[in-house]
């Protein structure tokens, strides 16, 4: 059972164009991502282990969805600054909690913090969570943009600049201990998950998985394009044709028929209508990680294996391209360089095997999905070929130089030799003693340094190679 359905069959069964308020949301949730590379020889694994960050530990949790040995660490939601003003304007909010983030990560040195922001009208959740508090509900235009400001490089540059500090603080490392924080584009993640404000709509009524998404086919295709700017303003996500429309829409993943699953290469969106039954683990889930999702869960593990996978990629190729300027490797770099490939080696094993250690099949599925929309596979080949270049080429470059230092050294002892059968010569010693009585200092000098200089060289020479 692969758990994904045909939500349309053909482009005519896209309905007609709806009026751009139709879909009123009174409670939704936004993920965005920030990535995170520490200082090379830090380790994060060993960062946790030391403690200080705060951890799920309940059997609802969505780490009871993975097997053990993963390596996978999702921390408890900790306080990350608040939310800038403009984005509480678009929405049109006058009560905004502070922000909160959660780190995620396989070991290594790499970190992705994961931000979601709870968007709702006052009720059950905004009492339990911190969240942005609605005056009136969303319609789909002013949550196009409010996930378009999220992404503007002013308020990214904040937002990243507050989940480094936060992220530093909750972990107990200096923030130069960050060597490079990012926003990570096209990976947003959304959960509508109350759809109250929307006329007509009973409040009882559970989500219907595959004809309300067909119903709102033109809303769910228009959330899907955010990163599509000409759709942003005045409803004209509206004007494109029903083949795109049904492109975006015309299949969807559930496990029930309460919600349904839709994943592209910017976005993944649950629609969903929690109110319906607001179970205790779906309550818990909005408060502990800031949406109710196993398919948003699974979505940010796979941001970062993809940026584990693009960033080695990118230095791996920088790191060749300086070796292919180098005539010698010292021996200190070339160790460092076989050590880190073997522990990036083991990261990479663990963003690959991460999809077996799912215990359901349906998010197997669903990190199949999001794989196939942005692949990682060639990236990935591209990187091992360019880790075993440098291994190559840096112990070639490590042979070059010992050769350098064996020829080096040989004519060093040569030279040593030639000295040592001089001063060994009888009628050097006496020329010497002659030099001696009579006070000939410069000759003397210019002897000693002949014997002397070699016996430093050589000395010296040899505590190079002990470094």
């Amino acid at each position: 059972m692969d758990h994904q359905f045909a939500v349309l069959s053909d482009p005519a069964d896209v309905p007609a164009p709806p009026e751009p308020d139709r879909l009123r949301i009174s409670g939704c949730s936004v993920v965005i991502h920030f990535a995170h590379r520490l200082t090379d020889g830090l380790d994060f694994s060993q960062i946790f282990e030391a403690g200080g960050l705060p951890t799920i530990d309940d059997d609802r949790s969505y780490n009871t969805k993975v097997r053990a040995g993963s390596g996978l660490v999702y921390s408890a939601l900790f306080d990350c600054g608040p939310l800038p003003a403009a984005l509480a304007r678009v929405v049109g909010s006058s009560h905004a909690d502070g922000l909160r983030q959660a780190v995620v990560s396989l070991g290594g040195e790499y970190v992705v913090t994961a931000l979601p922001i709870i968007l709702s009208m006052p009720g059950p959740i905004t009492q339990e969570t911190a969240a942005v508090e609605l005056t009136t509900p969303l319609t789909t235009d002013t949550l196009l943009r409010f996930v378009s400001l999220l992404g503007a490089p002013d308020t990214s540059r904040l937002l990243a600049e507050q989940s480094a500090r936060a992220f530093a603080r909750a972990v107990g490392i200096e923030q130069s201990d960050i060597e490079e924080t990012w926003a990570v584009e096209g990976a947003v993640a959304i959960q509508v998950w109350n759809l109250d404000g929307t006329r007509g709509r009973v409040s009882t009524s559970m989500y219907a998985g595959i004809d309300e998404s067909a119903l709102y086919a033109w809303e769910i295709s228009a959330l899907l394009s955010y990163a599509t700017d000409h759709l942003l303003e005045d409803g004209l996500w509206l004007r494109r044709s029903p083949r795109s429309v049904f492109g975006l829409v015309r299949t969807g993943m559930a496990f029930f028929d309460d919600h349904m699953v839709f994943v592209n290469s910017d976005c993944c969106l649950e629609m969903a209508h929690l109110p319906a039954w607001l179970r205790g683990r779906s309550q818990f889930r909005l408060s502990a990680y800031g949406y109710d999702s196993s398919s948003i869960f699974v979505w940010t593990v796979g941001i970062l294996r993809r940026i584990v996978c693009y960033d080695l990629s990118t230095r791996y190729r920088s790191v060749l391209a300086d070796l292919a300027i180098r005539d010698e490797i010292s021996p200190t770099e070339q160790s460092l360089l076989t050590r880190r490939r073997v522990q990036r080696a083991a990261l990479l094993d663990r963003c690959d095997g991460f999809r077996e250690k799912l215990i359901e099949s349906r998010n197997r599925r669903l990190d199949e999905w999001a794989e196939r929309e942005r692949p990682t596979e060639q990236v990935v080949a591209t990187l091992n070929r360019d880790m075993e270049k440098c291994e190559t080429v840096s112990l070639s470059l490590l042979r070059v130089r010992e050769d350098r230092e064996k020829n080096r050294r040989d004519s060093l002892i040569a030279m040593m030799g030639i000295v040592l059968a001089v001063v060994q010569i009888p009628d050097f010693v006496d020329q010497v003693a002659g030099w001696l009585d009579s006070r000939r200092w410069g000759l003397l000098g210019v002897s000693a340094s002949l014997i002397l200089l070699p016996l430093a060289v050589l000395l010296r020479v040899r505590r190079r190679r002990v470094q």
